[in-house]
């Protein structure tokens, strides 16, 4: 019986020592890396100090270039757009530079799909800021979106970090360039591609409760650290307008008295092939000429509130 424990003990000690070993690996695999996801989240979650931040899920990341904006306002830029998430992952990117630097300006492109409605479930959003769950604020975020049992698991620095080994590794072999947090796309969409007209739906939509509140928690915070806040829906390759679940943006921007740039219907890019990669993303081209047409937007509002 002795000798049993003795080998269980030991197992516990050696599972112990490799998991720590493991967490270690994974913090300086990360420090390590010099483009793609990789050094975005670093620099995001341990570096960035910007005066404007880009907030959103694959729109933000895709539309906006922060040396145009940066050029146009004068102020620094960085774009925190995440791929496939929205509010859960833009919570804990806005929590982590804040606590450096209060920006002066956040920018947050509205995706429903991503900030206000029900979905299948939150794996694919947790999973992206679990390897930060060491700090407090991040890990009150994330369990109020996990299982139960979540907060067991998260001492594992082997569990915080597996699904991220493979990407850490290639950001370090074979880093994409870091254009400031923009992500540009380089096809274009297939000239076989119908134009419809989409009109403002109204109909009931399911909102995700945890989403909304945690939506209208960034909101609240965000003005009480004295930043300003401007809601944006950058253009489709579809004309007309919005479609559901933006009822919700606008009801909130009402409440919070936010500026709420509606550029979807925009006429100089809807149904341009050469501006699109697919009928929700603008390609390279079509995000510079973006970008600049939201550049002078945003100086106009920030001379309007005096920044």
């Amino acid at each position: 019986m002795k000798y049993f424990l003795k080998k269980v003990a030991v197992f516990f000690v050696l599972a112990a020592v490799i998991d720590i070993t493991f967490g270690w690996a994974s913090v300086f695999l990360r420090g390590k890396a010099r483009g793609g996801q990789t050094y975005k989240s670093q620099h995001i979650f341990k570096e960035c100090e910007d005066d404007i931040l880009i907030l959103g899920s694959s729109k933000a990341a895709h539309h906006y270039i922060p040396d145009i904006i940066s050029d146009s306002t004068g102020l620094s830029c960085y774009n925190c757009g995440l791929e496939g998430n929205g509010i859960i992952g833009a919570y804990a990117r806005y929590k982590m530079v804040s606590a450096r630097k209060i920006p002066k300006l956040v920018i947050y492109e509205v995706t429903p799909a991503y900030d206000f409605l029900q979905d299948k479930g939150y794996s694919s959003y947790l999973g992206e800021i679990r390897p930060y769950t060491d700090n407090k604020i991040i890990k009150e975020e994330y369990l109020l979106f996990s299982e139960e049992l979540e907060w067991l698991k998260l001492w594992s620095n082997m569990y915080r970090n597996n699904s991220h080994i493979i990407s850490y590794l290639k950001d370090i072999v074979k880093p994409t360039a870091d254009n400031r947090g923009y992500e540009p796309l380089m096809g274009k969409i297939a000239k076989s591609t119908t134009i419809k007209s989409v009109q403002h739906v109204k109909e009931k939509a399911h909102w995700d409760s945890l989403k909304c509140s945690l939506f209208e928690q960034l909101i609240k915070e965000i003005q009480r650290d004295g930043a300003e806040i401007v809601f944006i829906a950058s253009p489709s390759f579809y004309s007309g307008n919005m479609v559901e679940g933006y009822d919700m943006a606008f009801d909130i921007s009402k409440k919070y008295n936010i500026r709420f740039v509606n550029n979807m219907g925009l006429e100089m890019f809807n149904g341009r092939e050469d501006y699109f990669q697919d009928v929700t993303h603008l390609n390279n081209t079509g995000a510079i000429e973006y970008s600049k047409y939201v550049a002078n937007q945003l100086k106009m509002i920030l001379s309007e509130r005096k920044i």
